[in-house]
């Protein structure tokens, strides 16, 4: 028995390389966004810029897991950092162009669909069940782990380096990092023979497909509706489409023999309402993070605005650990709406930041933010596949982790441009850029605060999933 962990615990050590680099590079480059959008000026595009990648990365999930399991653990790998790779380089050296950017930003997004899966299926298959926590957790350590030190370390080497292309030098570092990475990879990855190759036959392509251009123009609304009017062509044209692509893909999935969306899982109260809290909620974690460094940008503090990034994510990770397991003991929609009220005084928080704020201020906030977030999506998780059967738990799982993806896109699509359109309209107004940040961060918030009260409303209507005490048990 000695021998076998010590082989899964060797074979995972790749993986776990794998799962740093990206968590590492995804806190290095979270501030790339909104310093190319203030280096080129972009400030309309910044969404679209922040979207590409997140987009990718959620709408991909299900077809690189599926395909990960048909080519195999090792090229699966391979490839999808080697995309990721490629991606970043392309951005590090896109000219200022930022249709071309975005190809290579949701590019790099598909590079990072492929990587997780793989990285899970070896712990689900190669682990033995009684230590399949123990390599989940040490996954979710480094996942959330390494991508605290990224805002803080990038953000101070941009300030340092204090030129527009700065950024540049960060996609550099992360491309070398990546390529160390890619290099131990395909030395040390090794296929298992004994386990059975999967197949692309059955899969839903039209579904992911549709899946994609659907929500690709859901999110496209509240950001084309902010910025060129709500019955602009763009935002109609948006919401047809979205229409459109709704209605088919309902049609394409009621046909589809293993569908990417299980009809009858999503019909389900308890799937709904989770869902209904996570769009409302969850979304803010992405967006408080871009809108905290665009208003340090603003007021000439974007390394201490990296700071309080890397502080979010330290909030999310102890989230993580602490609220979340606490739904296996208590009412888990209890514990849901204990986790929300610590995002409501993060949002508090942020209405009362000034240009004069610091990194205790700032900090603060996101820290209330990503520990209130942090639980809640394994909560609802938790709620959402309660009562599935066995035999239907791998389709829904794969419905829920769709919706819930596509969140933190959908609230960036929401929140971002409500900030920057707000700062611009009043510093257009004659108000100075750092107090129109802070006028425009304290209106954002304020409907954060909103949206986070009714999440708390649609937690108490949650089905109780009874937790079945020891003796019962």
């Amino acid at each position: 028995m000695e021998n076998t962990n010590k082989s899964y615990m060797k074979g995972f050590v790749p993986y776990a390389i794998a799962a740093a680099i990206l968590s590492l590079c995804g806190g290095f480059t979270a501030s790339v966004p909104t310093a190319i959008s203030t280096a080129w000026n972009a400030d309309a595009s910044l969404t679209f810029i922040t979207l590409a990648y997140s987009l990718a990365a959620a709408a991909m999930a299900p077809i690189m897991g599926k395909l990960g399991g048909a080519i195999g653990r090792r090229k699966m790998l391979l490839s999808a950092m080697a995309l990721y790779t490629v991606g970043q380089a392309l951005i590090a050296i896109c000219p200022q162009n930022v249709p071309l950017l975005l190809v290579f930003r949701f590019m790099v997004g598909i590079g990072a669909a492929g990587i997780a899966p793989v990285i899970m299926a070896y712990i689900m298959m190669e682990f033995p069940p009684e230590k399949m926590g123990l390599g989940f957790t040490i996954y979710m350590v480094l996942s959330c782990g390494m991508v605290i030190f990224g805002p803080t370390v990038g953000g101070i080497l941009m300030a340092v380096i204090g030129t527009a292309d700065a950024w540049r030098i960060i996609m550099w570092i992360c491309v070398a990092m990546c390529v160390i990475s890619f290099v131990l990879c395909f030395a040390m990855v090794k296929d298992n023979p004994n386990l059975p190759k999967g197949s692309m036959k059955g899969f839903d392509w039209a579904g992911a497909a549709f899946v994609l251009i659907m929500f690709g123009a859901l999110v496209c609304v509240p950001t084309f509706g902010q910025q060129n009017g709500w019955m602009s062509v763009a935002t109609l044209a948006s919401i047809a489409v979205a229409v459109v692509g709704l209605i088919i893909l309902i049609a394409i999935e009621k046909k589809a023999a293993s569908p990417i969306l299980n009809g009858k899982f999503i019909a389900r109260k308890n799937f709904v309402l989770p869902v209904i809290v996570l769009f409302l909620t969850q979304g803010l974690m992405t967006a408080c993070l871009t809108e905290i460094i665009r208003f340090g940008y603003a007021i000439d503090k974007a390394s201490v605005a990296s700071i309080a990034m890397s502080i979010e994510y330290l909030g999310m990770a102890i989230g993580t650990v602490v609220l979340g397991p606490m739904a296996d003991k208590k009412e888990p929609r209890i514990v849901a709406a204990i986790a929300l009220v610590f995002v409501a005084i993060g949002s508090a928080i942020m209405m009362i930041i000034n240009e004069n704020a610091g990194v205790l201020a700032m900090g603060g906030a996101l820290f209330f933010v990503g520990l209130g977030l942090g639980g809640n999506t394994t909560i609802f998780m938790k709620v959402a596949l309660s009562g599935v059967a066995p035999t239907e738990s791998s389709s829904a799982s794969g419905t829920f982790n769709v919706f819930k993806d596509m969140c933190a896109p959908f609230g960036v699509a929401i929140f971002v441009p409500m900030f920057v359109t707000g700062m611009t309209n009043k510093a257009a107004a004659g108000m100075a850029v750092p107090a129109a940040a802070a006028s425009a961060l304290h209106s954002v918030a304020l409907v954060q605060l909103v949206c986070v009260a009714v999440g708390i409303v649609v937690c108490f209507m949650l089905p109780s999933v009874r937790v079945k005490t020891a003796k019962e048990a």
